[in-house]
This record gives structure tokens, C-alpha cells and sequence, in this order.
């Protein structure tokens, strides 16, 4: 597996569903901003700077829709986890 930059998560694009019960988008858009600025405190070596943490990456807590456009549940959910993967190591073995 790739590390996960904040380069790689503002360049993230997901599956869209109409149909199917997805996670909105704009939610998703938003704390995709999140983790990329965490992500990129955390490439600069500005920990204080950080917004987002791994524990506070739980998929489930995002809204989700049906009958519009909304991103697929399943890349969405495996997204999530590469991204607390990636800021758990960091908090885990860079901050102390």
C-alpha cells in the first residue's frame, strides 16, 4: 500500500450511485478537506495544526441518501480506513 499524502486525498475520486443508499457528497467532500489538511500538517511537521484525528474517522456517523446523487458506501468506507491507517502512523510513531 501507497501512503496515503494530502496530495492523494484531494485528488480522491469516488464511485457515484443514484439508486442505491451512498454517503452525500457534500459530506464526504468536506471531511475529505479535513483529512487532507491534517494529513498535510502532519507532511510539514505541524502536528498542532491538525483537525482530524484516526479515532474521529468512523464512516458510519456520515449522512447518507437515496434516489440521488450520492458517493458508493463500500470506496467511501475503505477510503476512510486507508485514512486513519495513515493518521494513526503518524500519531502513533512522528508525534513522540
Amino acid at each position: 500500500m501507497d501512503t496515503l499524502t494530502a496530495e492523494k486525498v484531494r485528488n480522491q475520486v469516488f464511485k457515484l450511485t443514484f439508486f442505491n443508499e451512498g454517503y452525500r457528497i457534500d459530506d464526504v467532500d468536506s471531511l475529505l478537506d479535513k483529512i487532507a489538511e491534517s494529513l498535510a500538517a502532519w507532511e510539514t511537521h505541524h502536528p498542532e495544526s491538525v483537525t482530524v484525528t484516526s479515532d474521529m474517522l468512523v464512516p458510519s456517523q456520515l449522512p447518507v441518501a437515496r434516489f440521488r446523487e450520492t458517493y458508493n458506501k463500500e470506496s467511501v468506507d475503505a477510503f476512510i480506513e486507508e485514512a486513519r491507517e495513515a493518521l494513526g502512523f503518524y500519531e502513533t510513531y512522528r508525534y513522540h
